[in-house]
């Protein structure tokens, strides 16, 4: 099974909301506004370690926390965590963690859902941050050139794997996510303080991970244990550009940009 991304990872709102926040661009009543709409409404009680939301990001500032960063890990690729193992075993279960740099140890945000209500009324959910003790400071992503490389690798090697097993005929929507649509809409949970360039290559991100959640759900037209096999390597190489491409995206925060729009 591939790993999924949602449109936007709970921990990737908090990150780009959070640091423009830390950063004097925003306040703090925007970041909490942006996380419930992200997340699930007003009504969804979220917390930071063991306090509400709200005062738990102003115990981070307290702590001395400067900027957030995004981490999407998976099992296999722990890329970007900062150890002890227990903290990353936490993090890969999650899927996505928020690293606080500033602190003395650095911190780790791991969020948890709690799911509210029956599907049929409309279920909210909440997420409940826990913060812990990192070990280092790992290195930042390779940057939003770098990213925006890899993705557009993947996509063609992706594009050219599932026409050669002739998936694409079997589901159009897949090869129609794969094309490239010039300007994308501006991803939404970066914050005041990113470039234009980030908001574009996270809202490709976004739009390919609908693409990965479309593939997984189904083998496709694949049929033989070795067209399956090749299926999956070919949508793990795009799943693995698309995590990175949405950390390239958030790390690319700078407080010199908060003036420019996202593109439209």
């Amino acid at each position: 099974m591939l790993p999924a991304l949602s449109a936007s990872p709970r921990s990737g709102v908090l990150t780009g909301w959070g640091n423009a926040w830390l950063a004097g661009l925003v306040g703090l009543d925007d970041v909490i506004t942006q996380v419930h709409c992200a997340l699930g409404g007003e009504a969804a009680p979220h917390t930071l370690g063991d306090e509400p939301l709200v005062l738990g990001l102003g115990a981070l500032r307290a702590a001395g926390a400067e900027r957030l960063r995004l981490v999407l890990p998976v099992p296999g690729d722990a890329t970007g965590l900062p150890g002890p193992p227990e903290v990353n075993r936490d993090a890969i279960t999650a899927g996505e963690a928020v690293l606080v740099l500033g602190p003395n140890p650095p911190l780790v945000l791991v969020p948890g859902v709690v799911v509210h209500g029956p599907a049929v009324e409309g279920r909210l959910e909440s997420v409940h941050w826990r913060v812990l003790s990192a070990g280092r400071i790992p290195p930042p992503s390779a940057g939003l050139r770098a990213a925006e490389h890899e993705l557009s690798d993947a996509i063609r090697m992706t594009t050219a794997a599932l026409l050669h097993l002739d998936i694409a005929s079997a589901r159009p929507e897949v090869l129609a996510l794969l094309r490239d649509r010039g300007e994308e809409e501006p991803g939404p949970g970066l914050g005041p303080g990113h470039p234009p360039a980030a908001h574009a290559l996270l809202a490709r991100a976004e739009r390919l991970s609908a693409l990965l959640d479309l593939a997984a759900r189904d083998d496709g037209a694949a049929v033989t244990a070795s067209e399956i096999s090749r299926r999956t390597a070919a949508l793990r190489s795009l799943s693995a550009a698309v995590r990175r491409a949405y950390e390239a995206a958030y790390e690319a925060f700078d407080p010199s940009y908060a003036a420019v729009r996202p593109p439209r």
